[in-house]
């Protein structure tokens, strides 16, 4: 998951962050649930390919696409994806004819708008039953009133930090950003509009999606005055996590935080993670089909495939 990537619910709360949060642990007693011998695809369409696929990281796992390529017989060619700009550019070029593309949920109208995707019918995906209900068919998922996209990894931006250094109730204040303790301290990653919108929610702004002028200058104004404590602004998470891992870093601010404290922990660095009181934002990802594609029954297929159970237990 590398590159500028946003999402976030309109007006997320704590509360929020924590309910989403409880869903996807909940998930692990749904899926207890499932029949995982159950084929992850069982369409009787003719399937062609080779698919093109371009995603994040993740999902050009080797087993993952083996077990695609075992049920249907076709190919999977993924091209690992640097941003959601990145991705628009690249399908609007139409240099690499892509089947499916895996932009973040809040990118969905402005392929949609643009003409290069298409509309989703979710009936032909019987496996979207298996996940979670608050992810089917959420309007950041939609455009002009039909699905274009169908979520698949989700999580969440707070802090993530050293609780020798700092401590939780102090993680538990936006503001502990601007801390002039903390100089030379954080680090963040090259997603401007994560940033923009959640500062412009902590200074106190209903939408900031929508800011122009002098709303605009105070959140510009309020990320110049954190730029005496960030220490290096990443081109991807690899780096925020190997330096908050290595202590150069004492806190790491957004980067998908909920990954960045996983990563952490499996290399030994005994990190938190906190969403501060003023609230948090989510990061939701979706596949969607690009228009134009030349085997759209393969990728209905892949669609169905990556969102059962079985392969969002690969994923996890």
């Amino acid at each position: 998951m590398s590159g500028s990537r946003f999402l976030t619910p309109p007006r997320p709360s704590r509360r929020d962050v924590l309910r989403f949060g409880a869903q996807a642990a909940m998930f692990a007693t749904i899926a207890s649930q499932v029949d995982f011998t159950r084929p992850a695809y069982a369409g009787e369409a003719k399937l062609t390919g080779p698919l093109n696929v371009l995603a994040w990281a993740g999902y050009n796992d080797p087993e993952l696409m083996r077990g695609f390529t075992e049920l249907t017989g076709v190919e999977l060619n993924i091209k690992e994806a640097e941003s959601n700009g990145a991705q628009l550019s690249l399908v609007q070029a139409g240099t690499t004819k892509f089947d499916v593309i895996n932009p973040d949920a809040v990118w969905t109208s402005k392929f949609a708008a643009a003409g290069l995707t298409l509309p989703i019918d979710t009936a032909k995906l019987p496996s979207l039953d298996e996940t979670l209900p608050a992810f089917r068919n959420r309007p950041e998922t939609m455009f002009d009133g039909k699905v274009y996209a169908i979520p698949t990894r989700f999580g969440v931006n707070g802090f993530v930090y050293w609780p020798d250094k700092i401590s939780a109730a102090s993680a538990a204040d936006a503001e502990l950003a601007w801390d002039p303790a903390l100089k030379n301290r954080i680090e963040i990653i090259d997603w401007p509009e994560l940033y923009l919108w959640m500062t412009g929610k902590w200074i106190g702004q209903a939408k900031p999606e929508d800011a122009t002028g002098e709303a605009l200058q105070k959140i510009l104004d309020k990320m110049m005055a954190f730029r005496p404590n960030m220490r290096a602004l990443q081109a991807d998470m690899g780096t925020v996590k190997s330096d908050l891992t290595n202590r150069e870093a004492w806190m790491v601010w957004g980067s998908s935080s909920d990954n960045v404290r996983t990563t952490a922990r499996l290399a030994g660095a005994d990190v938190e993670l906190s969403i501060p009181k003023q609230g948090g934002a989510m990061w939701m990802e979706t596949l969607q089909i690009v228009r134009g594609t030349e085997h759209l029954a393969s990728a209905m297929a892949y669609l169905d495939y990556m969102t059962s159970a079985k392969a969002m237990k690969q994923m996890a």
